[in-house]
């Protein structure tokens, strides 16, 4: 093992930036956080400034400033929010406003694309469905034909850990498990982009970047950089990953049939592969561990669902938040557990942003089913936390086809699963024990590790997930309500089957109003 010293790990994730230092045996020494509001300009999209995320990681190094020593820091290593597409001009300056995971508006694209092949040839090359948002190459594809102009000027189209390489190191780079959800990139069997995929999708080749393991250096801090974070130039920087993948690294899940999941404004269920995936109801995306797959039941927006409660209907909840300095989330929770299970007969399908795993439609909307004059409000947040595990237990029922086995446990981290009553629902509800990780913010530790990993701290990945000690809160399901729950679940999945049409439908309509 290298010489003592710091692993710096950067996150741009849906709900803030986060900045975190750790020592090499991945004790937590410092970490800031800045939240970040997305602009939801017109229905069906979300957007946001790249330039916003480098004032916010400058606002969280100042804080995180206060605690190291900038001659201690080792490594710099990134994790992002995917897809999160920023099309670049060759300085690395973004051309306009990022194009976010949650944004659905390539839809039309989406549907053409799909007309092209069969849904089983892409799985087969791409690994993944043509899906909007999903997959930036539908958002490359729709600027190509609704902003020509940007299209032609954009020289790179990356992810935000491309636009923050660039930014630090004068390097555009992208890797593996980043790639692997643009739907240009062969992750079945040549592991580098297609030319075959980007011609179909309309998409020039010579725009995608440099590919990378995510564990290997990008570059070294430049002047600009250094400014930025304060440090001194020359700190190498690793490629890094996508968030989800970059938290299955930190909490272990490396081999064969680890399951975990990370809760925040996305839920997004992992099960670890030694071959592709190729679960069409499922994201696969390569493992930021080198020859490991993820396949991933990904929902959209169930925590962005929880947040909408918060603005929407927690005007008091903020107020005494705001007062009492509690936290507004556990204020919400506790009035959840005043409305009983099944929340006073509402069901809530939290497709908010429209759905990816299992249903994969972009014209899903959320729904409360079943209010009666008795409902309440509590009734309503139990509700949405109830329909988020809801979508979670549906996917994990894909998960066990997948693995051939009944799923005993799960591995949970994020900023969901910081309170104990949410914690025990979804015990509850899925009937599995749950094995919270006390340190959630594992996206941020794996950007981290893998820089630990790039400058030879750890031998490999398998020795930087060795070197940590992982402790966990257990919740194991009280069975008291098992047969509500299940009568409950069985009426969630007949929801969406009966409503599809009229999702559609709606969206033909609310398209005309906008």
């Amino acid at each position: 093992m290298k010489e003592k010293g710091l692993l710096l790990g950067i996150d741009i994730g849906g709900g803030g930036i986060k900045i975190a230092a750790f020592d090499t045996e991945g004790h937590l020494i410092d970490i800031a956080m800045e939240p970040i509001d997305l602009s939801l300009t017109s229905a069906g999209w979300a957007e946001y400034w790249p330039y916003d995320w480098v004032k916010k990681i400058k606002c969280c190094m100042k804080r995180i400033k206060e605690t190291i020593n900038d001659t201690e820091v080792l490594s710099i290593g990134l994790s992002n929010m995917c897809p999160s597409l920023v099309a670049m001009n060759m300085s690395g300056e973004p051309i306009r406003p990022a194009i976010l995971y949650l944004d659905t508006r390539s839809w039309r694209e989406a549907l053409d694309i799909q007309k092209l092949k069969p849904m089983d040839s892409f799985m087969s090359e791409s690994g993944n469905r043509v899906a909007a948002g999903t997959i930036s190459g539908t958002s490359m594809r729709w600027l190509k034909d609704n902003e020509p102009d940007n299209y032609r000027s954009t020289k790179v189209f990356g992810h935000a850990n491309t636009y923050i390489a660039k930014v630090l190191t004068d390097n555009f780079g992208m890797d593996y498990s980043n790639a692997s959800l643009t739907g240009l990139f062969d992750q079945v069997n040549t592991m580098d982009w297609s030319a075959a995929l980007c011609e179909i999708y309309g998409v020039d080749i010579d725009k995608l970047p440099e590919l990378k393991p995510s564990y290997q250096l990008i570059g070294h801090l430049n002047e600009q950089g250094a400014q930025i974070l304060g440090l001194t130039e020359g700190i190498p920087v690793v490629m890094g990953g996508a968030d989800s993948a970059c938290s299955a690294f930190a909490a272990g899940i490396i081999e064969e049939g680890d399951i975990f999941e990370t809760s925040g404004t996305s839920n997004v269920l992992t099960v670890c592969c030694t071959k592709p995936c190729l679960e069409s109801r499922f994201l696969n995306r390569n493992h930021v561990v080198p020859q490991r797959w993820l396949g991933g039941g990904a929902m959209v927006a169930a925590g962005a669902a929880f947040r909408w409660v918060r603005d929407v209907l927690g005007f008091t909840e903020n107020y005494v938040a705001g007062l009492s300095g509690l936290d507004v989330y556990n204020i919400l929770c506790e009035e959840a557990a005043c409305s009983k299970p099944g929340a006073g007969g509402v069901i809530f399908l939290p497709y908010m942003s429209g759905e990816r795993s299992p249903i994969w439609d972009p014209n899903a909307r959320g729904v409360f089913f079943g209010l009666n004059l008795k409902s309440t409000k509590n009734d309503l947040i139990r509700a949405v936390l109830e329909g988020g595990i809801y979508g979670l237990k549906a996917n994990l029922e894909i998960a066990e086809v997948l693995l051939k086995k009944d799923v005993n446990s799960i591995t949970v981290a994020g900023k969901g699963c910081n309170n104990p009553f949410l914690n025990q629902l979804k015990a509850d509800i899925t009937c599995k024990e749950l094995r919270v990780l006390k340190f959630k913010e594992t996206a941020v530790m794996g950007a981290a590790l893998l820089g630990g990993v790039a400058v030879g701290v750890y031998k490999d990945c398998r020795d930087a997930t060795r070197a940590l000690v992982k402790d966990y809160e257990t919740y194991v399901p009280d069975y008291r309500n098992k047969d509500v729950y299940k009568a409950y679940y069985n009426l969630y999945k007949h929801l969406y089957p009966s409503l599809k049409d009229h999702f559609r439908e709606l969206k033909e309509i609310s398209s005309m109003c906008y």
